[in-house]
């Protein structure tokens, strides 16, 4: 089926075929849930519940020119399943309500109304401590029960690990790569040619980190550990979207959170402590280097944020993140 949130009669058909309506229930309406960047992704309501389905396409929904593996929603499938049997992790996801891989289709309980942390790139407020220490106490369950309970599947992910290496650790440093800097914000472009451009062993060192990234590990990790895959609701806190889920190094997750916690304002060094404090031992250099790579292609790449930052503050964060990288990944 392809998902389209004005084919109520397909979507009705859809879940006939797959036996997922309870009794004398019917779909009332159908709605974008929040504007995701990979998957379509609808919040279906009936006369008795509401719930969301969430479709991989071969495609990135908000790029539809950049190609996807559509393999992603049966890797998010089976990290719910298997993440739903770890104390600690388990509470702040979603359930999986039914999976169909010829569809690439997953129907997932609805968490009620929320919004994500992307909020607060605006930096007026710090991310509140009640809600940063429970975000981090999942980080670490998840990453220590994988290590202590191996799942019974390899989480290889690799064709989404080949996008994201690209995107992460290459494209944003070739000089022509054709992306219109410009395009996103006026001086962009001429701050990249007086940064990252003037760098000869940068790319070096983010192709080499991107290796590592490459490389399978003994630690099942959320891959896209960042505000928007962080939830608000009146539940509590949730994590959503473990589509770029692999078993790698556990410093890939804290850098990308090291990276995001900076843009929502954290002071680096303070970001740093606060992740010792909450989550314990790693490397802190590996850390450093998966969230300088991470700064930098965030502001230079394809996959911006709403940040609210002037070039001269972007070239802050060029400066300090390309201090932070090491030459020994």
């Amino acid at each position: 089926m392809h998902l389209d949130q004005n084919q109520l009669d397909s979507i009705t058909l859809w879940m006939q075929e797959h036996q997922l309506f309870a009794t004398a229930e019917s779909i009332l309406s159908a709605e974008k849930a929040g504007e995701g960047n990979m998957n379509y992704t609808l919040r279906i309501k009936t006369n008795q519940r509401s719930f969301i389905l969430k479709q991989a396409r071969p495609y990135v929904e908000k790029y539809p020119s950049i190609p996807a593996p559509v393999e992603r929603a049966e890797m998010e499938a089976t990290f719910f399943k298997t993440a739903a049997q770890w104390k600690g992790v388990a509470e702040l996801l979603p359930q999986l309500l039914h999976f169909a891989p010829d569809d690439h289709l997953q129907m997932i309980e609805d968490l009620g109304a929320g919004a994500d942390f992307t909020l607060f790139y605006q930096r007026k407020v710090q991310i509140p401590e009640t809600e940063l220490t429970p975000l981090l106490t999942f980080l670490k369950a998840l990453h220590q029960q994988s290590r202590e309970t191996p799942p019974p599947v390899a989480f290889q992910n690799r064709a989404m690990r080949d996008l994201n290496h690209f995107h992460i650790f290459d494209f944003p440093f070739q000089p022509d790569n054709g992306l219109n800097l410009d395009g996103i914000q006026e001086g962009l472009q001429a701050l990249a040619q007086q940064t990252i451009f003037q760098q000869p062993d940068l790319r070096k060192k983010t192709m080499a980190l991107g290796e590592r990234y490459l490389a399978d590990g003994n630690t099942l990790l959320h891959g896209d550990f960042f505000p928007g895959s962080w939830l608000r609701t009146e539940r509590g806190i949730f994590v959503i979207d473990p589509e770029f889920c692999f078993q790698g190094d556990a410093e890939f997750d804290l850098g990308v959170c090291l990276a995001h916690l900076y843009f929502c304002g954290m002071d680096w060094s303070s970001a740093l402590d606060t992740l010792v404090e909450q989550y314990g031992e790693f490397d802190p250099t590996l850390c450093q280097d998966f969230a300088a790579v991470e700064v930098l292609r965030r502001i230079y790449g394809v996959g911006q944020l709403p940040l609210s930052m002037s070039i001269a503050e972007k070239e802050v964060a060029t400066l300090l993140a390309i201090g932070k990288l090491s030459s020994g990944t």
